[in-house]
């Protein structure tokens, strides 16, 4: 093989060529009709909407939230507005898993 071969084939190119070969082998084509799945990350966008979501439970909740997720939320918010996400979203996510399971409890 020609080293101008080898480079098409281990670069950018290649890989892509790779990843394409090995979802048609694998069979992994994407259904029709399927919404595409929501990828989640540490960035500030995503503490809002963990944020938006937590709120927006709280304000139909029909009684007042657990002290745990107002500090829960309190807190994250906080930790993303200083740029710590990840510790932000723990936290978020904390709190909306609370408020989720807050209405089963007596």
């Amino acid at each position: 093989m020609s080293p101008t071969m080898r480079a098409r084939t281990t670069g950018f190119a290649g890989v892509a060529t790779c990843l394409g070969l090995g979802g048609v082998l694998l069979g992994s084509s994407p259904v029709v009709g399927q919404a595409p799945q929501r990828v989640t990350s540490d960035t500030p966008e995503y503490c809002l909407l963990l944020l938006d979501r937590v709120s927006e439970l709280v304000r139909i909740a029909a009684a007042p939230p657990p002290q745990e997720v107002t500090s829960l939320s309190s807190e994250g918010q906080r930790m993303c507005d200083q740029g710590q996400t990840r510790g932000g979203i723990l936290r978020l996510r904390r709190a909306l898993m609370l408020m989720m399971h807050s209405d089963v409890q007596p």
